[in-house]
């Protein structure tokens, strides 16, 4: 007959399934303890048993090769149902097992004396049992307490490796931590230098290269390099590989993309599967690759510069990865937008919108570049007089352009490193280069050259312009810094203005 399952038998189920038995538990130290209850005994079989849900899985055999047993016909099965050792003289004599083939059978047993394996939880999840082929008397009380000593000797050595495999489990899970740490303030410290080089001062390709060679480094990547699309260059350069790294996979990797590949629009491109790598980049899967990622880093029109990183082996890109190389290219490609804006405002904020000269910022900053070069130069200050009486007759908008065209001939005729500026209104400056006899109705000459021509514009465009009033000042000649040169100027501007009986404006 068998056994009736007691409520609780799903969580003893649960109990045995914490010590992982059935899987891989080793069994001197349990082959030791059925030997020493077998001697004890002085009985020809002892074993230790586990019973799972449907059979007894035997983990050390004393004197039989017993390996699994049908939990219908273990006696194991009654002694894990009962707090305290079972001991049955007779087999035979017994109801419960009278009928069992395993007492049946030629030579079958008749004596069985079994402690359970008591877990500190209170379930039953095995047997420590001795066994014999003739019947016995019963059995004394010492023997009985050291079948049970020994049960409990069975579950310290299942405690003590439950407890080891959980520290095993605790270091493996605290050195997994400790590289996730590792490689998430790796990850960090390169997007810090990514946006740090992003502030930089920097051509877009030579901020993409130092953020592919940052990136490379932690990314466990075999090749990285740029790839250039659009436009009449089509090229893949390569910006760091791994040692090693075969010289074919190196050529194939390096040769010009076709237009078609790589992604679209700022979309990062991840392949690490063989059909999505084989139906995206051909070539790339031709070459070895195992794993890509293409990051797009700079756009213009229908220019394009991408990170592509590889793997030659089937190493799947990580979360922690894909969010690296995310994070970059949109780092890189904002960075490149910002310098780009900087860059419009700057000349917005250099050069003056009407006439397209440099304005009053450039020309103070030129001027300083000059005196401190040392080089001799001269300063003209120059300035339309009485336009503002034109300007109100002709209105702002024809007003305008004839000023635009009077600044146009103050510019055109000046070669080498000369420059005409507008400062404000009708106000200019020249910085020209002085004369090779250094004499100063030479520079006067020079200096008036340039608003001669820009009146003589006027008066083709059909406007009589009334004057120009001209100051200039030599460098360093008349002074010994840029303001007291440009206040220099200045003033001889306004005795010129002066003389002529005119104002400027």
């Amino acid at each position: 007959m068998s056994p009736i399952l007691p409520t609780e038998e799903f969580a003893r189920l649960e109990a045995l399934s914490r010590y992982a038995i059935l899987d891989d538990l080793p069994a001197e130290a349990f082959a030791r303890l059925a030997t020493l209850a077998a001697q004890f005994f002085r009985a020809p079989i002892a074993l230790i048993n586990f019973v799972a849900e449907d059979s007894t899985r035997c983990q050390a055999c004393v004197g039989v090769d017993l390996r699994v047993l049908d939990r219908q016909v273990s006696f194991c099965s009654y002694t894990v149902m009962q707090p305290g050792v079972l001991v049955v003289p007779d087999l035979r004599s017994d109801d419960r097992f009278v009928d069992n083939p395993l007492v049946t059978a030629p030579g079958g047993y008749r004596f069985y004396a079994g402690a359970p394996l008591t877990t500190p939880s209170g379930h039953n999840i095995g047997t420590l049992c001795v066994l014999d082929t003739v019947p016995r008397e019963e059995v004394s009380s010492a023997e009985r307490e050291a079948l049970h000593n020994l049960a409990a000797l069975a579950i310290d050595e299942l405690e003590l490796r439950r407890v080891a495999t959980e520290l095993e489990r605790e270091a493996r899970a605290r050195d997994r931590l400790v590289q996730e740490l590792r490689r998430v303030t790796q990850h960090s410290e390169t997007l810090l230098a990514v946006f740090e080089l992003a502030d930089l001062d920097l051509l877009p390709h030579e901020l993409a290269e130092h953020a592919v060679a940052l990136v490379a480094g932690v990314t466990d990547l075999d090749w990285a390099g740029l790839i250039s699309t659009g436009g009449e260059l089509e090229q893949a350069r390569t910006v760091w590989q791994a040692p090693g790294l075969s010289p074919h996979v190196q050529e194939q990797l390096t040769r010009p993309p076709s237009r078609e590949a790589g992604p679209s629009g700022e979309t990062v491109l991840f392949l690490d599967h063989p059909t999505s790598l084989a139906r995206a980049r051909p070539d790339l899967a031709a070459a070895g690759v195992c794993v890509a990622a293409q990051v797009p880093l700079v756009t213009s029109g229908d220019q394009a510069l991408s990170l592509l990183a590889v793997r030659t082996r089937p190493l799947a890109w990580a979360a922690a990865d894909r969010v690296l190389l995310e994070t970059v290219g949109r780092s890189v490609m904002a960075g490149v937008r910002r310098r780009a804006a900087l860059d419009a405002a700057q000349r917005e904020a250099t050069f003056d919108a009407l006439t397209g000269l440099p304005g009053r910022r450039a020309f103070e900053r030129d001027l300083d570049a000059r005196v401190a070069g040392g080089a001799p130069f001269v300063l003209v200050r120059c300035a339309f007089t009485d336009f503002a009486a034109l300007n109100g007759a002709l209105g702002h908008v024809e007003g305008d352009a004839l000023l635009a065209r009077c600044a146009e001939a103050l510019g055109s005729g000046l070669t080498g490193g000369d420059q005409a500026y507008r400062l404000d209104g009708v106000h200019f400056a020249l910085l020209l280069t002085a004369p090779a006899e250094g004499e100063r109705e030479a520079a006067e000459r020079q200096a008036r050259e340039a608003p001669a021509r820009a009146l003589s514009a006027a008066r083709d465009a059909g406007f009589e312009l009334p004057g120009v009033s001209v100051g200039t000042a030599l460098w360093p000649r008349d002074a010994r810094s840029a303001r007291a040169l440009l206040h220099l100027a200045s003033q001889r501007r306004q005795a010129d203005e002066r003389r002529n009986g005119s104002s400027a404006g």
